[in-house]
């Protein structure tokens, strides 16, 4: 990276010590609140693929249990609108109730429900409260339980939790927008006499203003490149962590190449941000003491 020329001792400015760590930060948060943005996007769209245009029926445990069951899966297979009944097997539910109860769930003696998935043609409305009584009619405290308000609330809880991490992302670059032109004022402050004499050789604002830009340029980069490796290595850990949660309720906690090479263009945009930045402050200020 090029280094600042030395016409002006900027290098030497005690308030750009604080440029590295601003933007180390805020390219740190950004990733991350991205990412979060990202994880929250492809888990909820995971479980609207795998929950759109279900129904979950529960047969209670009991004595009756597997009579009960053949008589809600016939009824099933027969109700205009259904395409596909699927008995959950005791592996399928041991496999989803692990990680609250651990490994050995097979070898608890547990009155489980029989749960059934029946999978609803695409584009048919199906009269739940009808197919609960005649479910009822043939296996007394069955259940259905229609995933659609849960889907609903779900999406609406990602689409709250997204924008908050919108939000939180917004607020980090004004702040660090702040700092730099706070930064930057201060450097034009300290350095005044010089950029005075500066003016009278001859240099017009424009100079004056690149020098402040490369000589954020560096800084902003070294910034950039550390926030960079800590935000990476973050969203590498929660992927790494977030494998060993994936299950029927957990989705892969992963993201696409798209959104790396995203991720990756956010340290580019951040040092771009600040350089403008500086450059427009620089010159508003130089522009007010003509």
């Amino acid at each position: 990276m090029m280094r600042p020329p030395r016409d002006l001792p900027l290098r030497n400015d005690p308030a750009s010590r604080y440029i590295p760590w601003t933007v180390g930060l805020l390219v740190f948060l950004a990733i991350l609140s991205l990412a979060i943005g990202f994880f929250l996007s492809s888990a909820g769209e995971n479980w609207r693929r795998s929950l759109s245009g279900t129904l979950t029926i529960q047969v209670p445990a009991g004595p009756d249990q597997q009579a009960f069951t053949g008589s809600v899966i016939d009824l099933l297979s027969t109700t205009p609108g259904i395409d596909a009944v699927h008995r959950i097997t005791d592996d399928e539910v041991a496999t989803m109730l692990e990680p609250w109860l651990g490994d050995e769930i097979s070898t608890l003696d547990l009155p489980m429900p029989v749960l059934i998935d029946a999978t609803v043609r695409r584009g048919h409305a199906i009269d739940i409260e009808a197919l609960s009584t005649r479910l009822m009619a043939v296996a007394p405290g069955t259940v259905v339980d229609e995933h659609a308000v849960w889907l609903r609330r779900l999406t609406d809880l990602v689409a709250i939790a997204a924008t908050v991490s919108l939000s939180v992302m917004v607020l980090v670059l004004l702040s660090a927008v702040m700092t730099v032109v706070f930064t930057t004022r201060t450097g034009l402050a300290i350095h005044s006499d010089i950029v005075e004499v500066l003016h009278l050789i001859g240099a017009k604002d424009s100079y004056i203003a690149r020098q402040f830009q490369i000589h954020t340029l560096w800084l902003a980069g070294i910034g950039a490149a550390c926030g960079s490796v800590l935000g990476g290595s973050s969203i590498l850990l929660i992927e790494v962590y977030g494998a060993r949660l994936s299950n029927g309720l957990f989705p892969d906690i992963t993201l696409s190449g798209i959104q790396w090479g995203l991720l990756c263009l956010l340290p580019v945009a951040a040092v771009l941000l600040v350089v403008a930045t500086v450059g427009i402050t620089v010159k508003r200020v130089l522009g007010r003491m003509m």
